[in-house]
């Protein structure tokens, strides 16, 4: 339910805090005082499209938040999830407006969009008034409202149609994966093509960096065979000189005095053995200048090789894990796609098997809504009679689908709302009634059948009373109570039976201060003075004050026999 609205700099509202309580809520005062304004600054912080000329003059900022407590339902709940909002323990929605026509909308402190905020109020409040804010004028809306009332029976068999659906749509897919027999013999031809090309280049893994370091060598080969001759040639004292040669002189200096030194026999040891060392060195190079025979010919080979192995790996992934798992999925699809008329025959048998249970399943779910909307209609009729609308024809439009094709998740059924206000008169649907007090009453009626059941927590009526006056005033003003004891209604009145109902009765009244017209807002303690006005006693005449005592001891009565049932 809506706890609290804080307005700031909204026409003649400077700053106002209404605290609201469960039950009904009644608001009134005199014509121009500003109940209009606090429904404009509800529909504001609701979504609703506003303007600059809000705005309190002088101010270059409006702002509005709602506070809503106990909140939480299943559909708030998922619509937060789906947006990425953390439900709190409360519910806080604030959007603000500035002169230059700039809009910021935040949920529980996150900013978000207009179109998200309105998306979740939706599920939140519903206004009947001037500004339409109402879930049931949207025909999409009314299939569920019929399944709600529908109860548990209605719940089961959806679930029943739901699941027999989801097996007839994934049949159906998995048989238009195959598709007809020239697609599937289409299909096969290319799979053949793909796998046999990747079987024909056979590409290894960690090929293409291999060839890419022969290629570098190939093209760097006249440095290599420079390098390595120079180095041979060296170590092997090509041109009288060389390490060899030095090694030698060195070791046939020391020998003639290693009778004397034990030390030079070891220096000598070593030399040997560096002189082993450098021969080996130099067979080695001598071994990598004959393998590094390659000529333009096998050049060309290795070139062509890395073009296709980059040519096949691009093709089917851009890596070799890529490669490798395209081939297997090929492989797999084409053994699939070669035994296809024996699973295309299964399959057909299990979507015409699937497809008769869910029609079948779907005629049951009609069946129940049928019997649903006829009583739906019945206690219609009974509120609208009621409210003086005897003359009132109220249909639930059911129109259900023939085959499996046409039947969702949901079922088979379209359903829709339609009235016709006067006999004689065409039924068309509910957005489409002209008459404003027509309007008012219907949705009254609806409202107090629906009462708890769309799962909408707060409820406004913006002057519902238009066009409402004597005995029909007293039988709105106990539907309104009606409805209050399942979900908390705020309602502008200048009805005084609507008024003596009220759990919480705020008066909304305008002074000037400092120069500026104000309003405020006051929670009355005691309101007969406030119902006597409403009667249109002149100052209170002495039959005001009686009639408006009177008035109200008829609601507490009417209320206490609600609380007793």
């Amino acid at each position: 339910m809506l706890s609290l609205l804080s307005v700031k700099n909204i026409a003649l509202i400077d700053s106002l805090e209404l605290d609201l309580k469960s039950g009904l809520n009644i608001l009134s005062g005199e014509t121009g005082a500003g109940k209009s304004i606090i429904i404009d600054s509800l529909n504001f912080v609701l979504g609703e499209r506003a303007d600059r000329s809000l705005i309190r003059y002088g101010a270059d900022t409006a702002s509005v938040e709602a506070v809503f407590e106990d909140y939480e339902n299943p559909q708030i709940m998922s619509y937060l999830e789906d947006v990425g909002i953390e439900a709190e323990d409360v519910l806080i929605l604030r959007r603000k407006m500035t002169v230059d026509g700039k809009n910021e909308c935040r949920i529980n402190g996150r900013v978000t969009t207009l179109g998200t905020l309105k998306g979740l109020t939706e599920l939140l409040v519903d206004i009947h008034g001037q500004h339409e804010h109402q879930s049931l004028l949207k025909s999409a809306n009314h299939i569920e409202l019929l399944d709600s009332l529908g109860g548990a029976d209605i719940t089961a068999q959806k679930e029943k149609v739901k699941a027999l659906h989801g097996e007839y749509i994934s049949a159906k897919r998995e048989l238009g994966e195959y598709g007809d027999s020239e697609e599937r013999a289409r299909r096969l031809d290319i799979l053949s093509y793909q796998i046999d090309e990747i079987e024909r280049v056979n590409v290894q893994e960690g090929e293409e960096d291999s060839l890419l370091t022969q290629r570098k060598r190939i093209r760097n080969m006249e440095k290599i065979l420079s390098a390595l001759e120079s180095a041979k040639g060296q170590l092997e004292g090509y041109g009288g000189g060389g390490v060899a040669a030095v090694l030698k002189s060195t070791e046939s200096a020391l020998r003639p005095i290693s009778a004397y030194d034990d030390d030079i026999d070891d220096i000598i040891d070593r030399l040997d053995s560096a002189k082993e060392e450098l021969q080996d060195i130099a067979d080695t190079l001598a071994q990598m200048l004959e393998k590094l025979d390659f000529d333009n010919r096998s050049a060309d080979k290795l070139e062509e090789r890395l073009n296709e192995v980059r040519n096949t790996v691009r093709k089917y992934g851009g890596s070799y894990e890529a490669l490798r798992s395209f081939y297997a999925s090929a492989k797999e699809e084409k053994e699939k796609l070669e035994n296809a008329d024996g699973y295309v025959e299964k399959l057909n048998k299990k979507i015409e098997k699937t497809g008769a249970g869910l029609v079948g399943e779907a005629k049951k779910l009609t069946k129940l809504r049928l019997a649903t909307a006829e009583k739906l209609e019945k206690d219609i009729g009974k509120e609208l009679d009621d409210l003086g609308m005897g003359g009132s024809t109220f249909k639930v439009d059911i129109r259900s689908g023939e085959t499996a094709d046409e039947i969702s998740s949901n079922g088979g059924d379209s359903v829709e709302f339609l009235i016709s206000p006067n006999v004689g008169e065409p039924l068309k649907p509910l957005a489409k009634i002209i008459s404003g007090g027509e309007m008012s009453r219907f949705m009254l009626a609806l409202k107090n059948i629906l009462a708890g059941v769309d799962g909408i927590g707060t409820m406004v009526f913006d002057e519902i009373d238009t066009g409402i006056s004597g005995r029909i005033s007293a039988v709105v003003s106990e539907k309104l109570c009606n409805i209050s004891r399942a979900r908390q209604v705020i309602a502008v009145t200048h009805m005084p039976s609507l008024a003596a109902m009220a759990d919480n009765h705020f008066l909304i009244s305008k002074r000037a201060e400092n120069g500026k017209t104000l309003t405020h807002v006051t929670l009355l303690e005691d309101d007969t003075e406030e119902v006597a006005r409403l009667i249109g006693g002149n100052d209170y005449s002495e039959f005001a004050i009686p009639h408006a005592k009177e008035m109200k001891a008829w609601a507490e009565r009417y209320k206490n026999g609600l609380a007793t049932v």
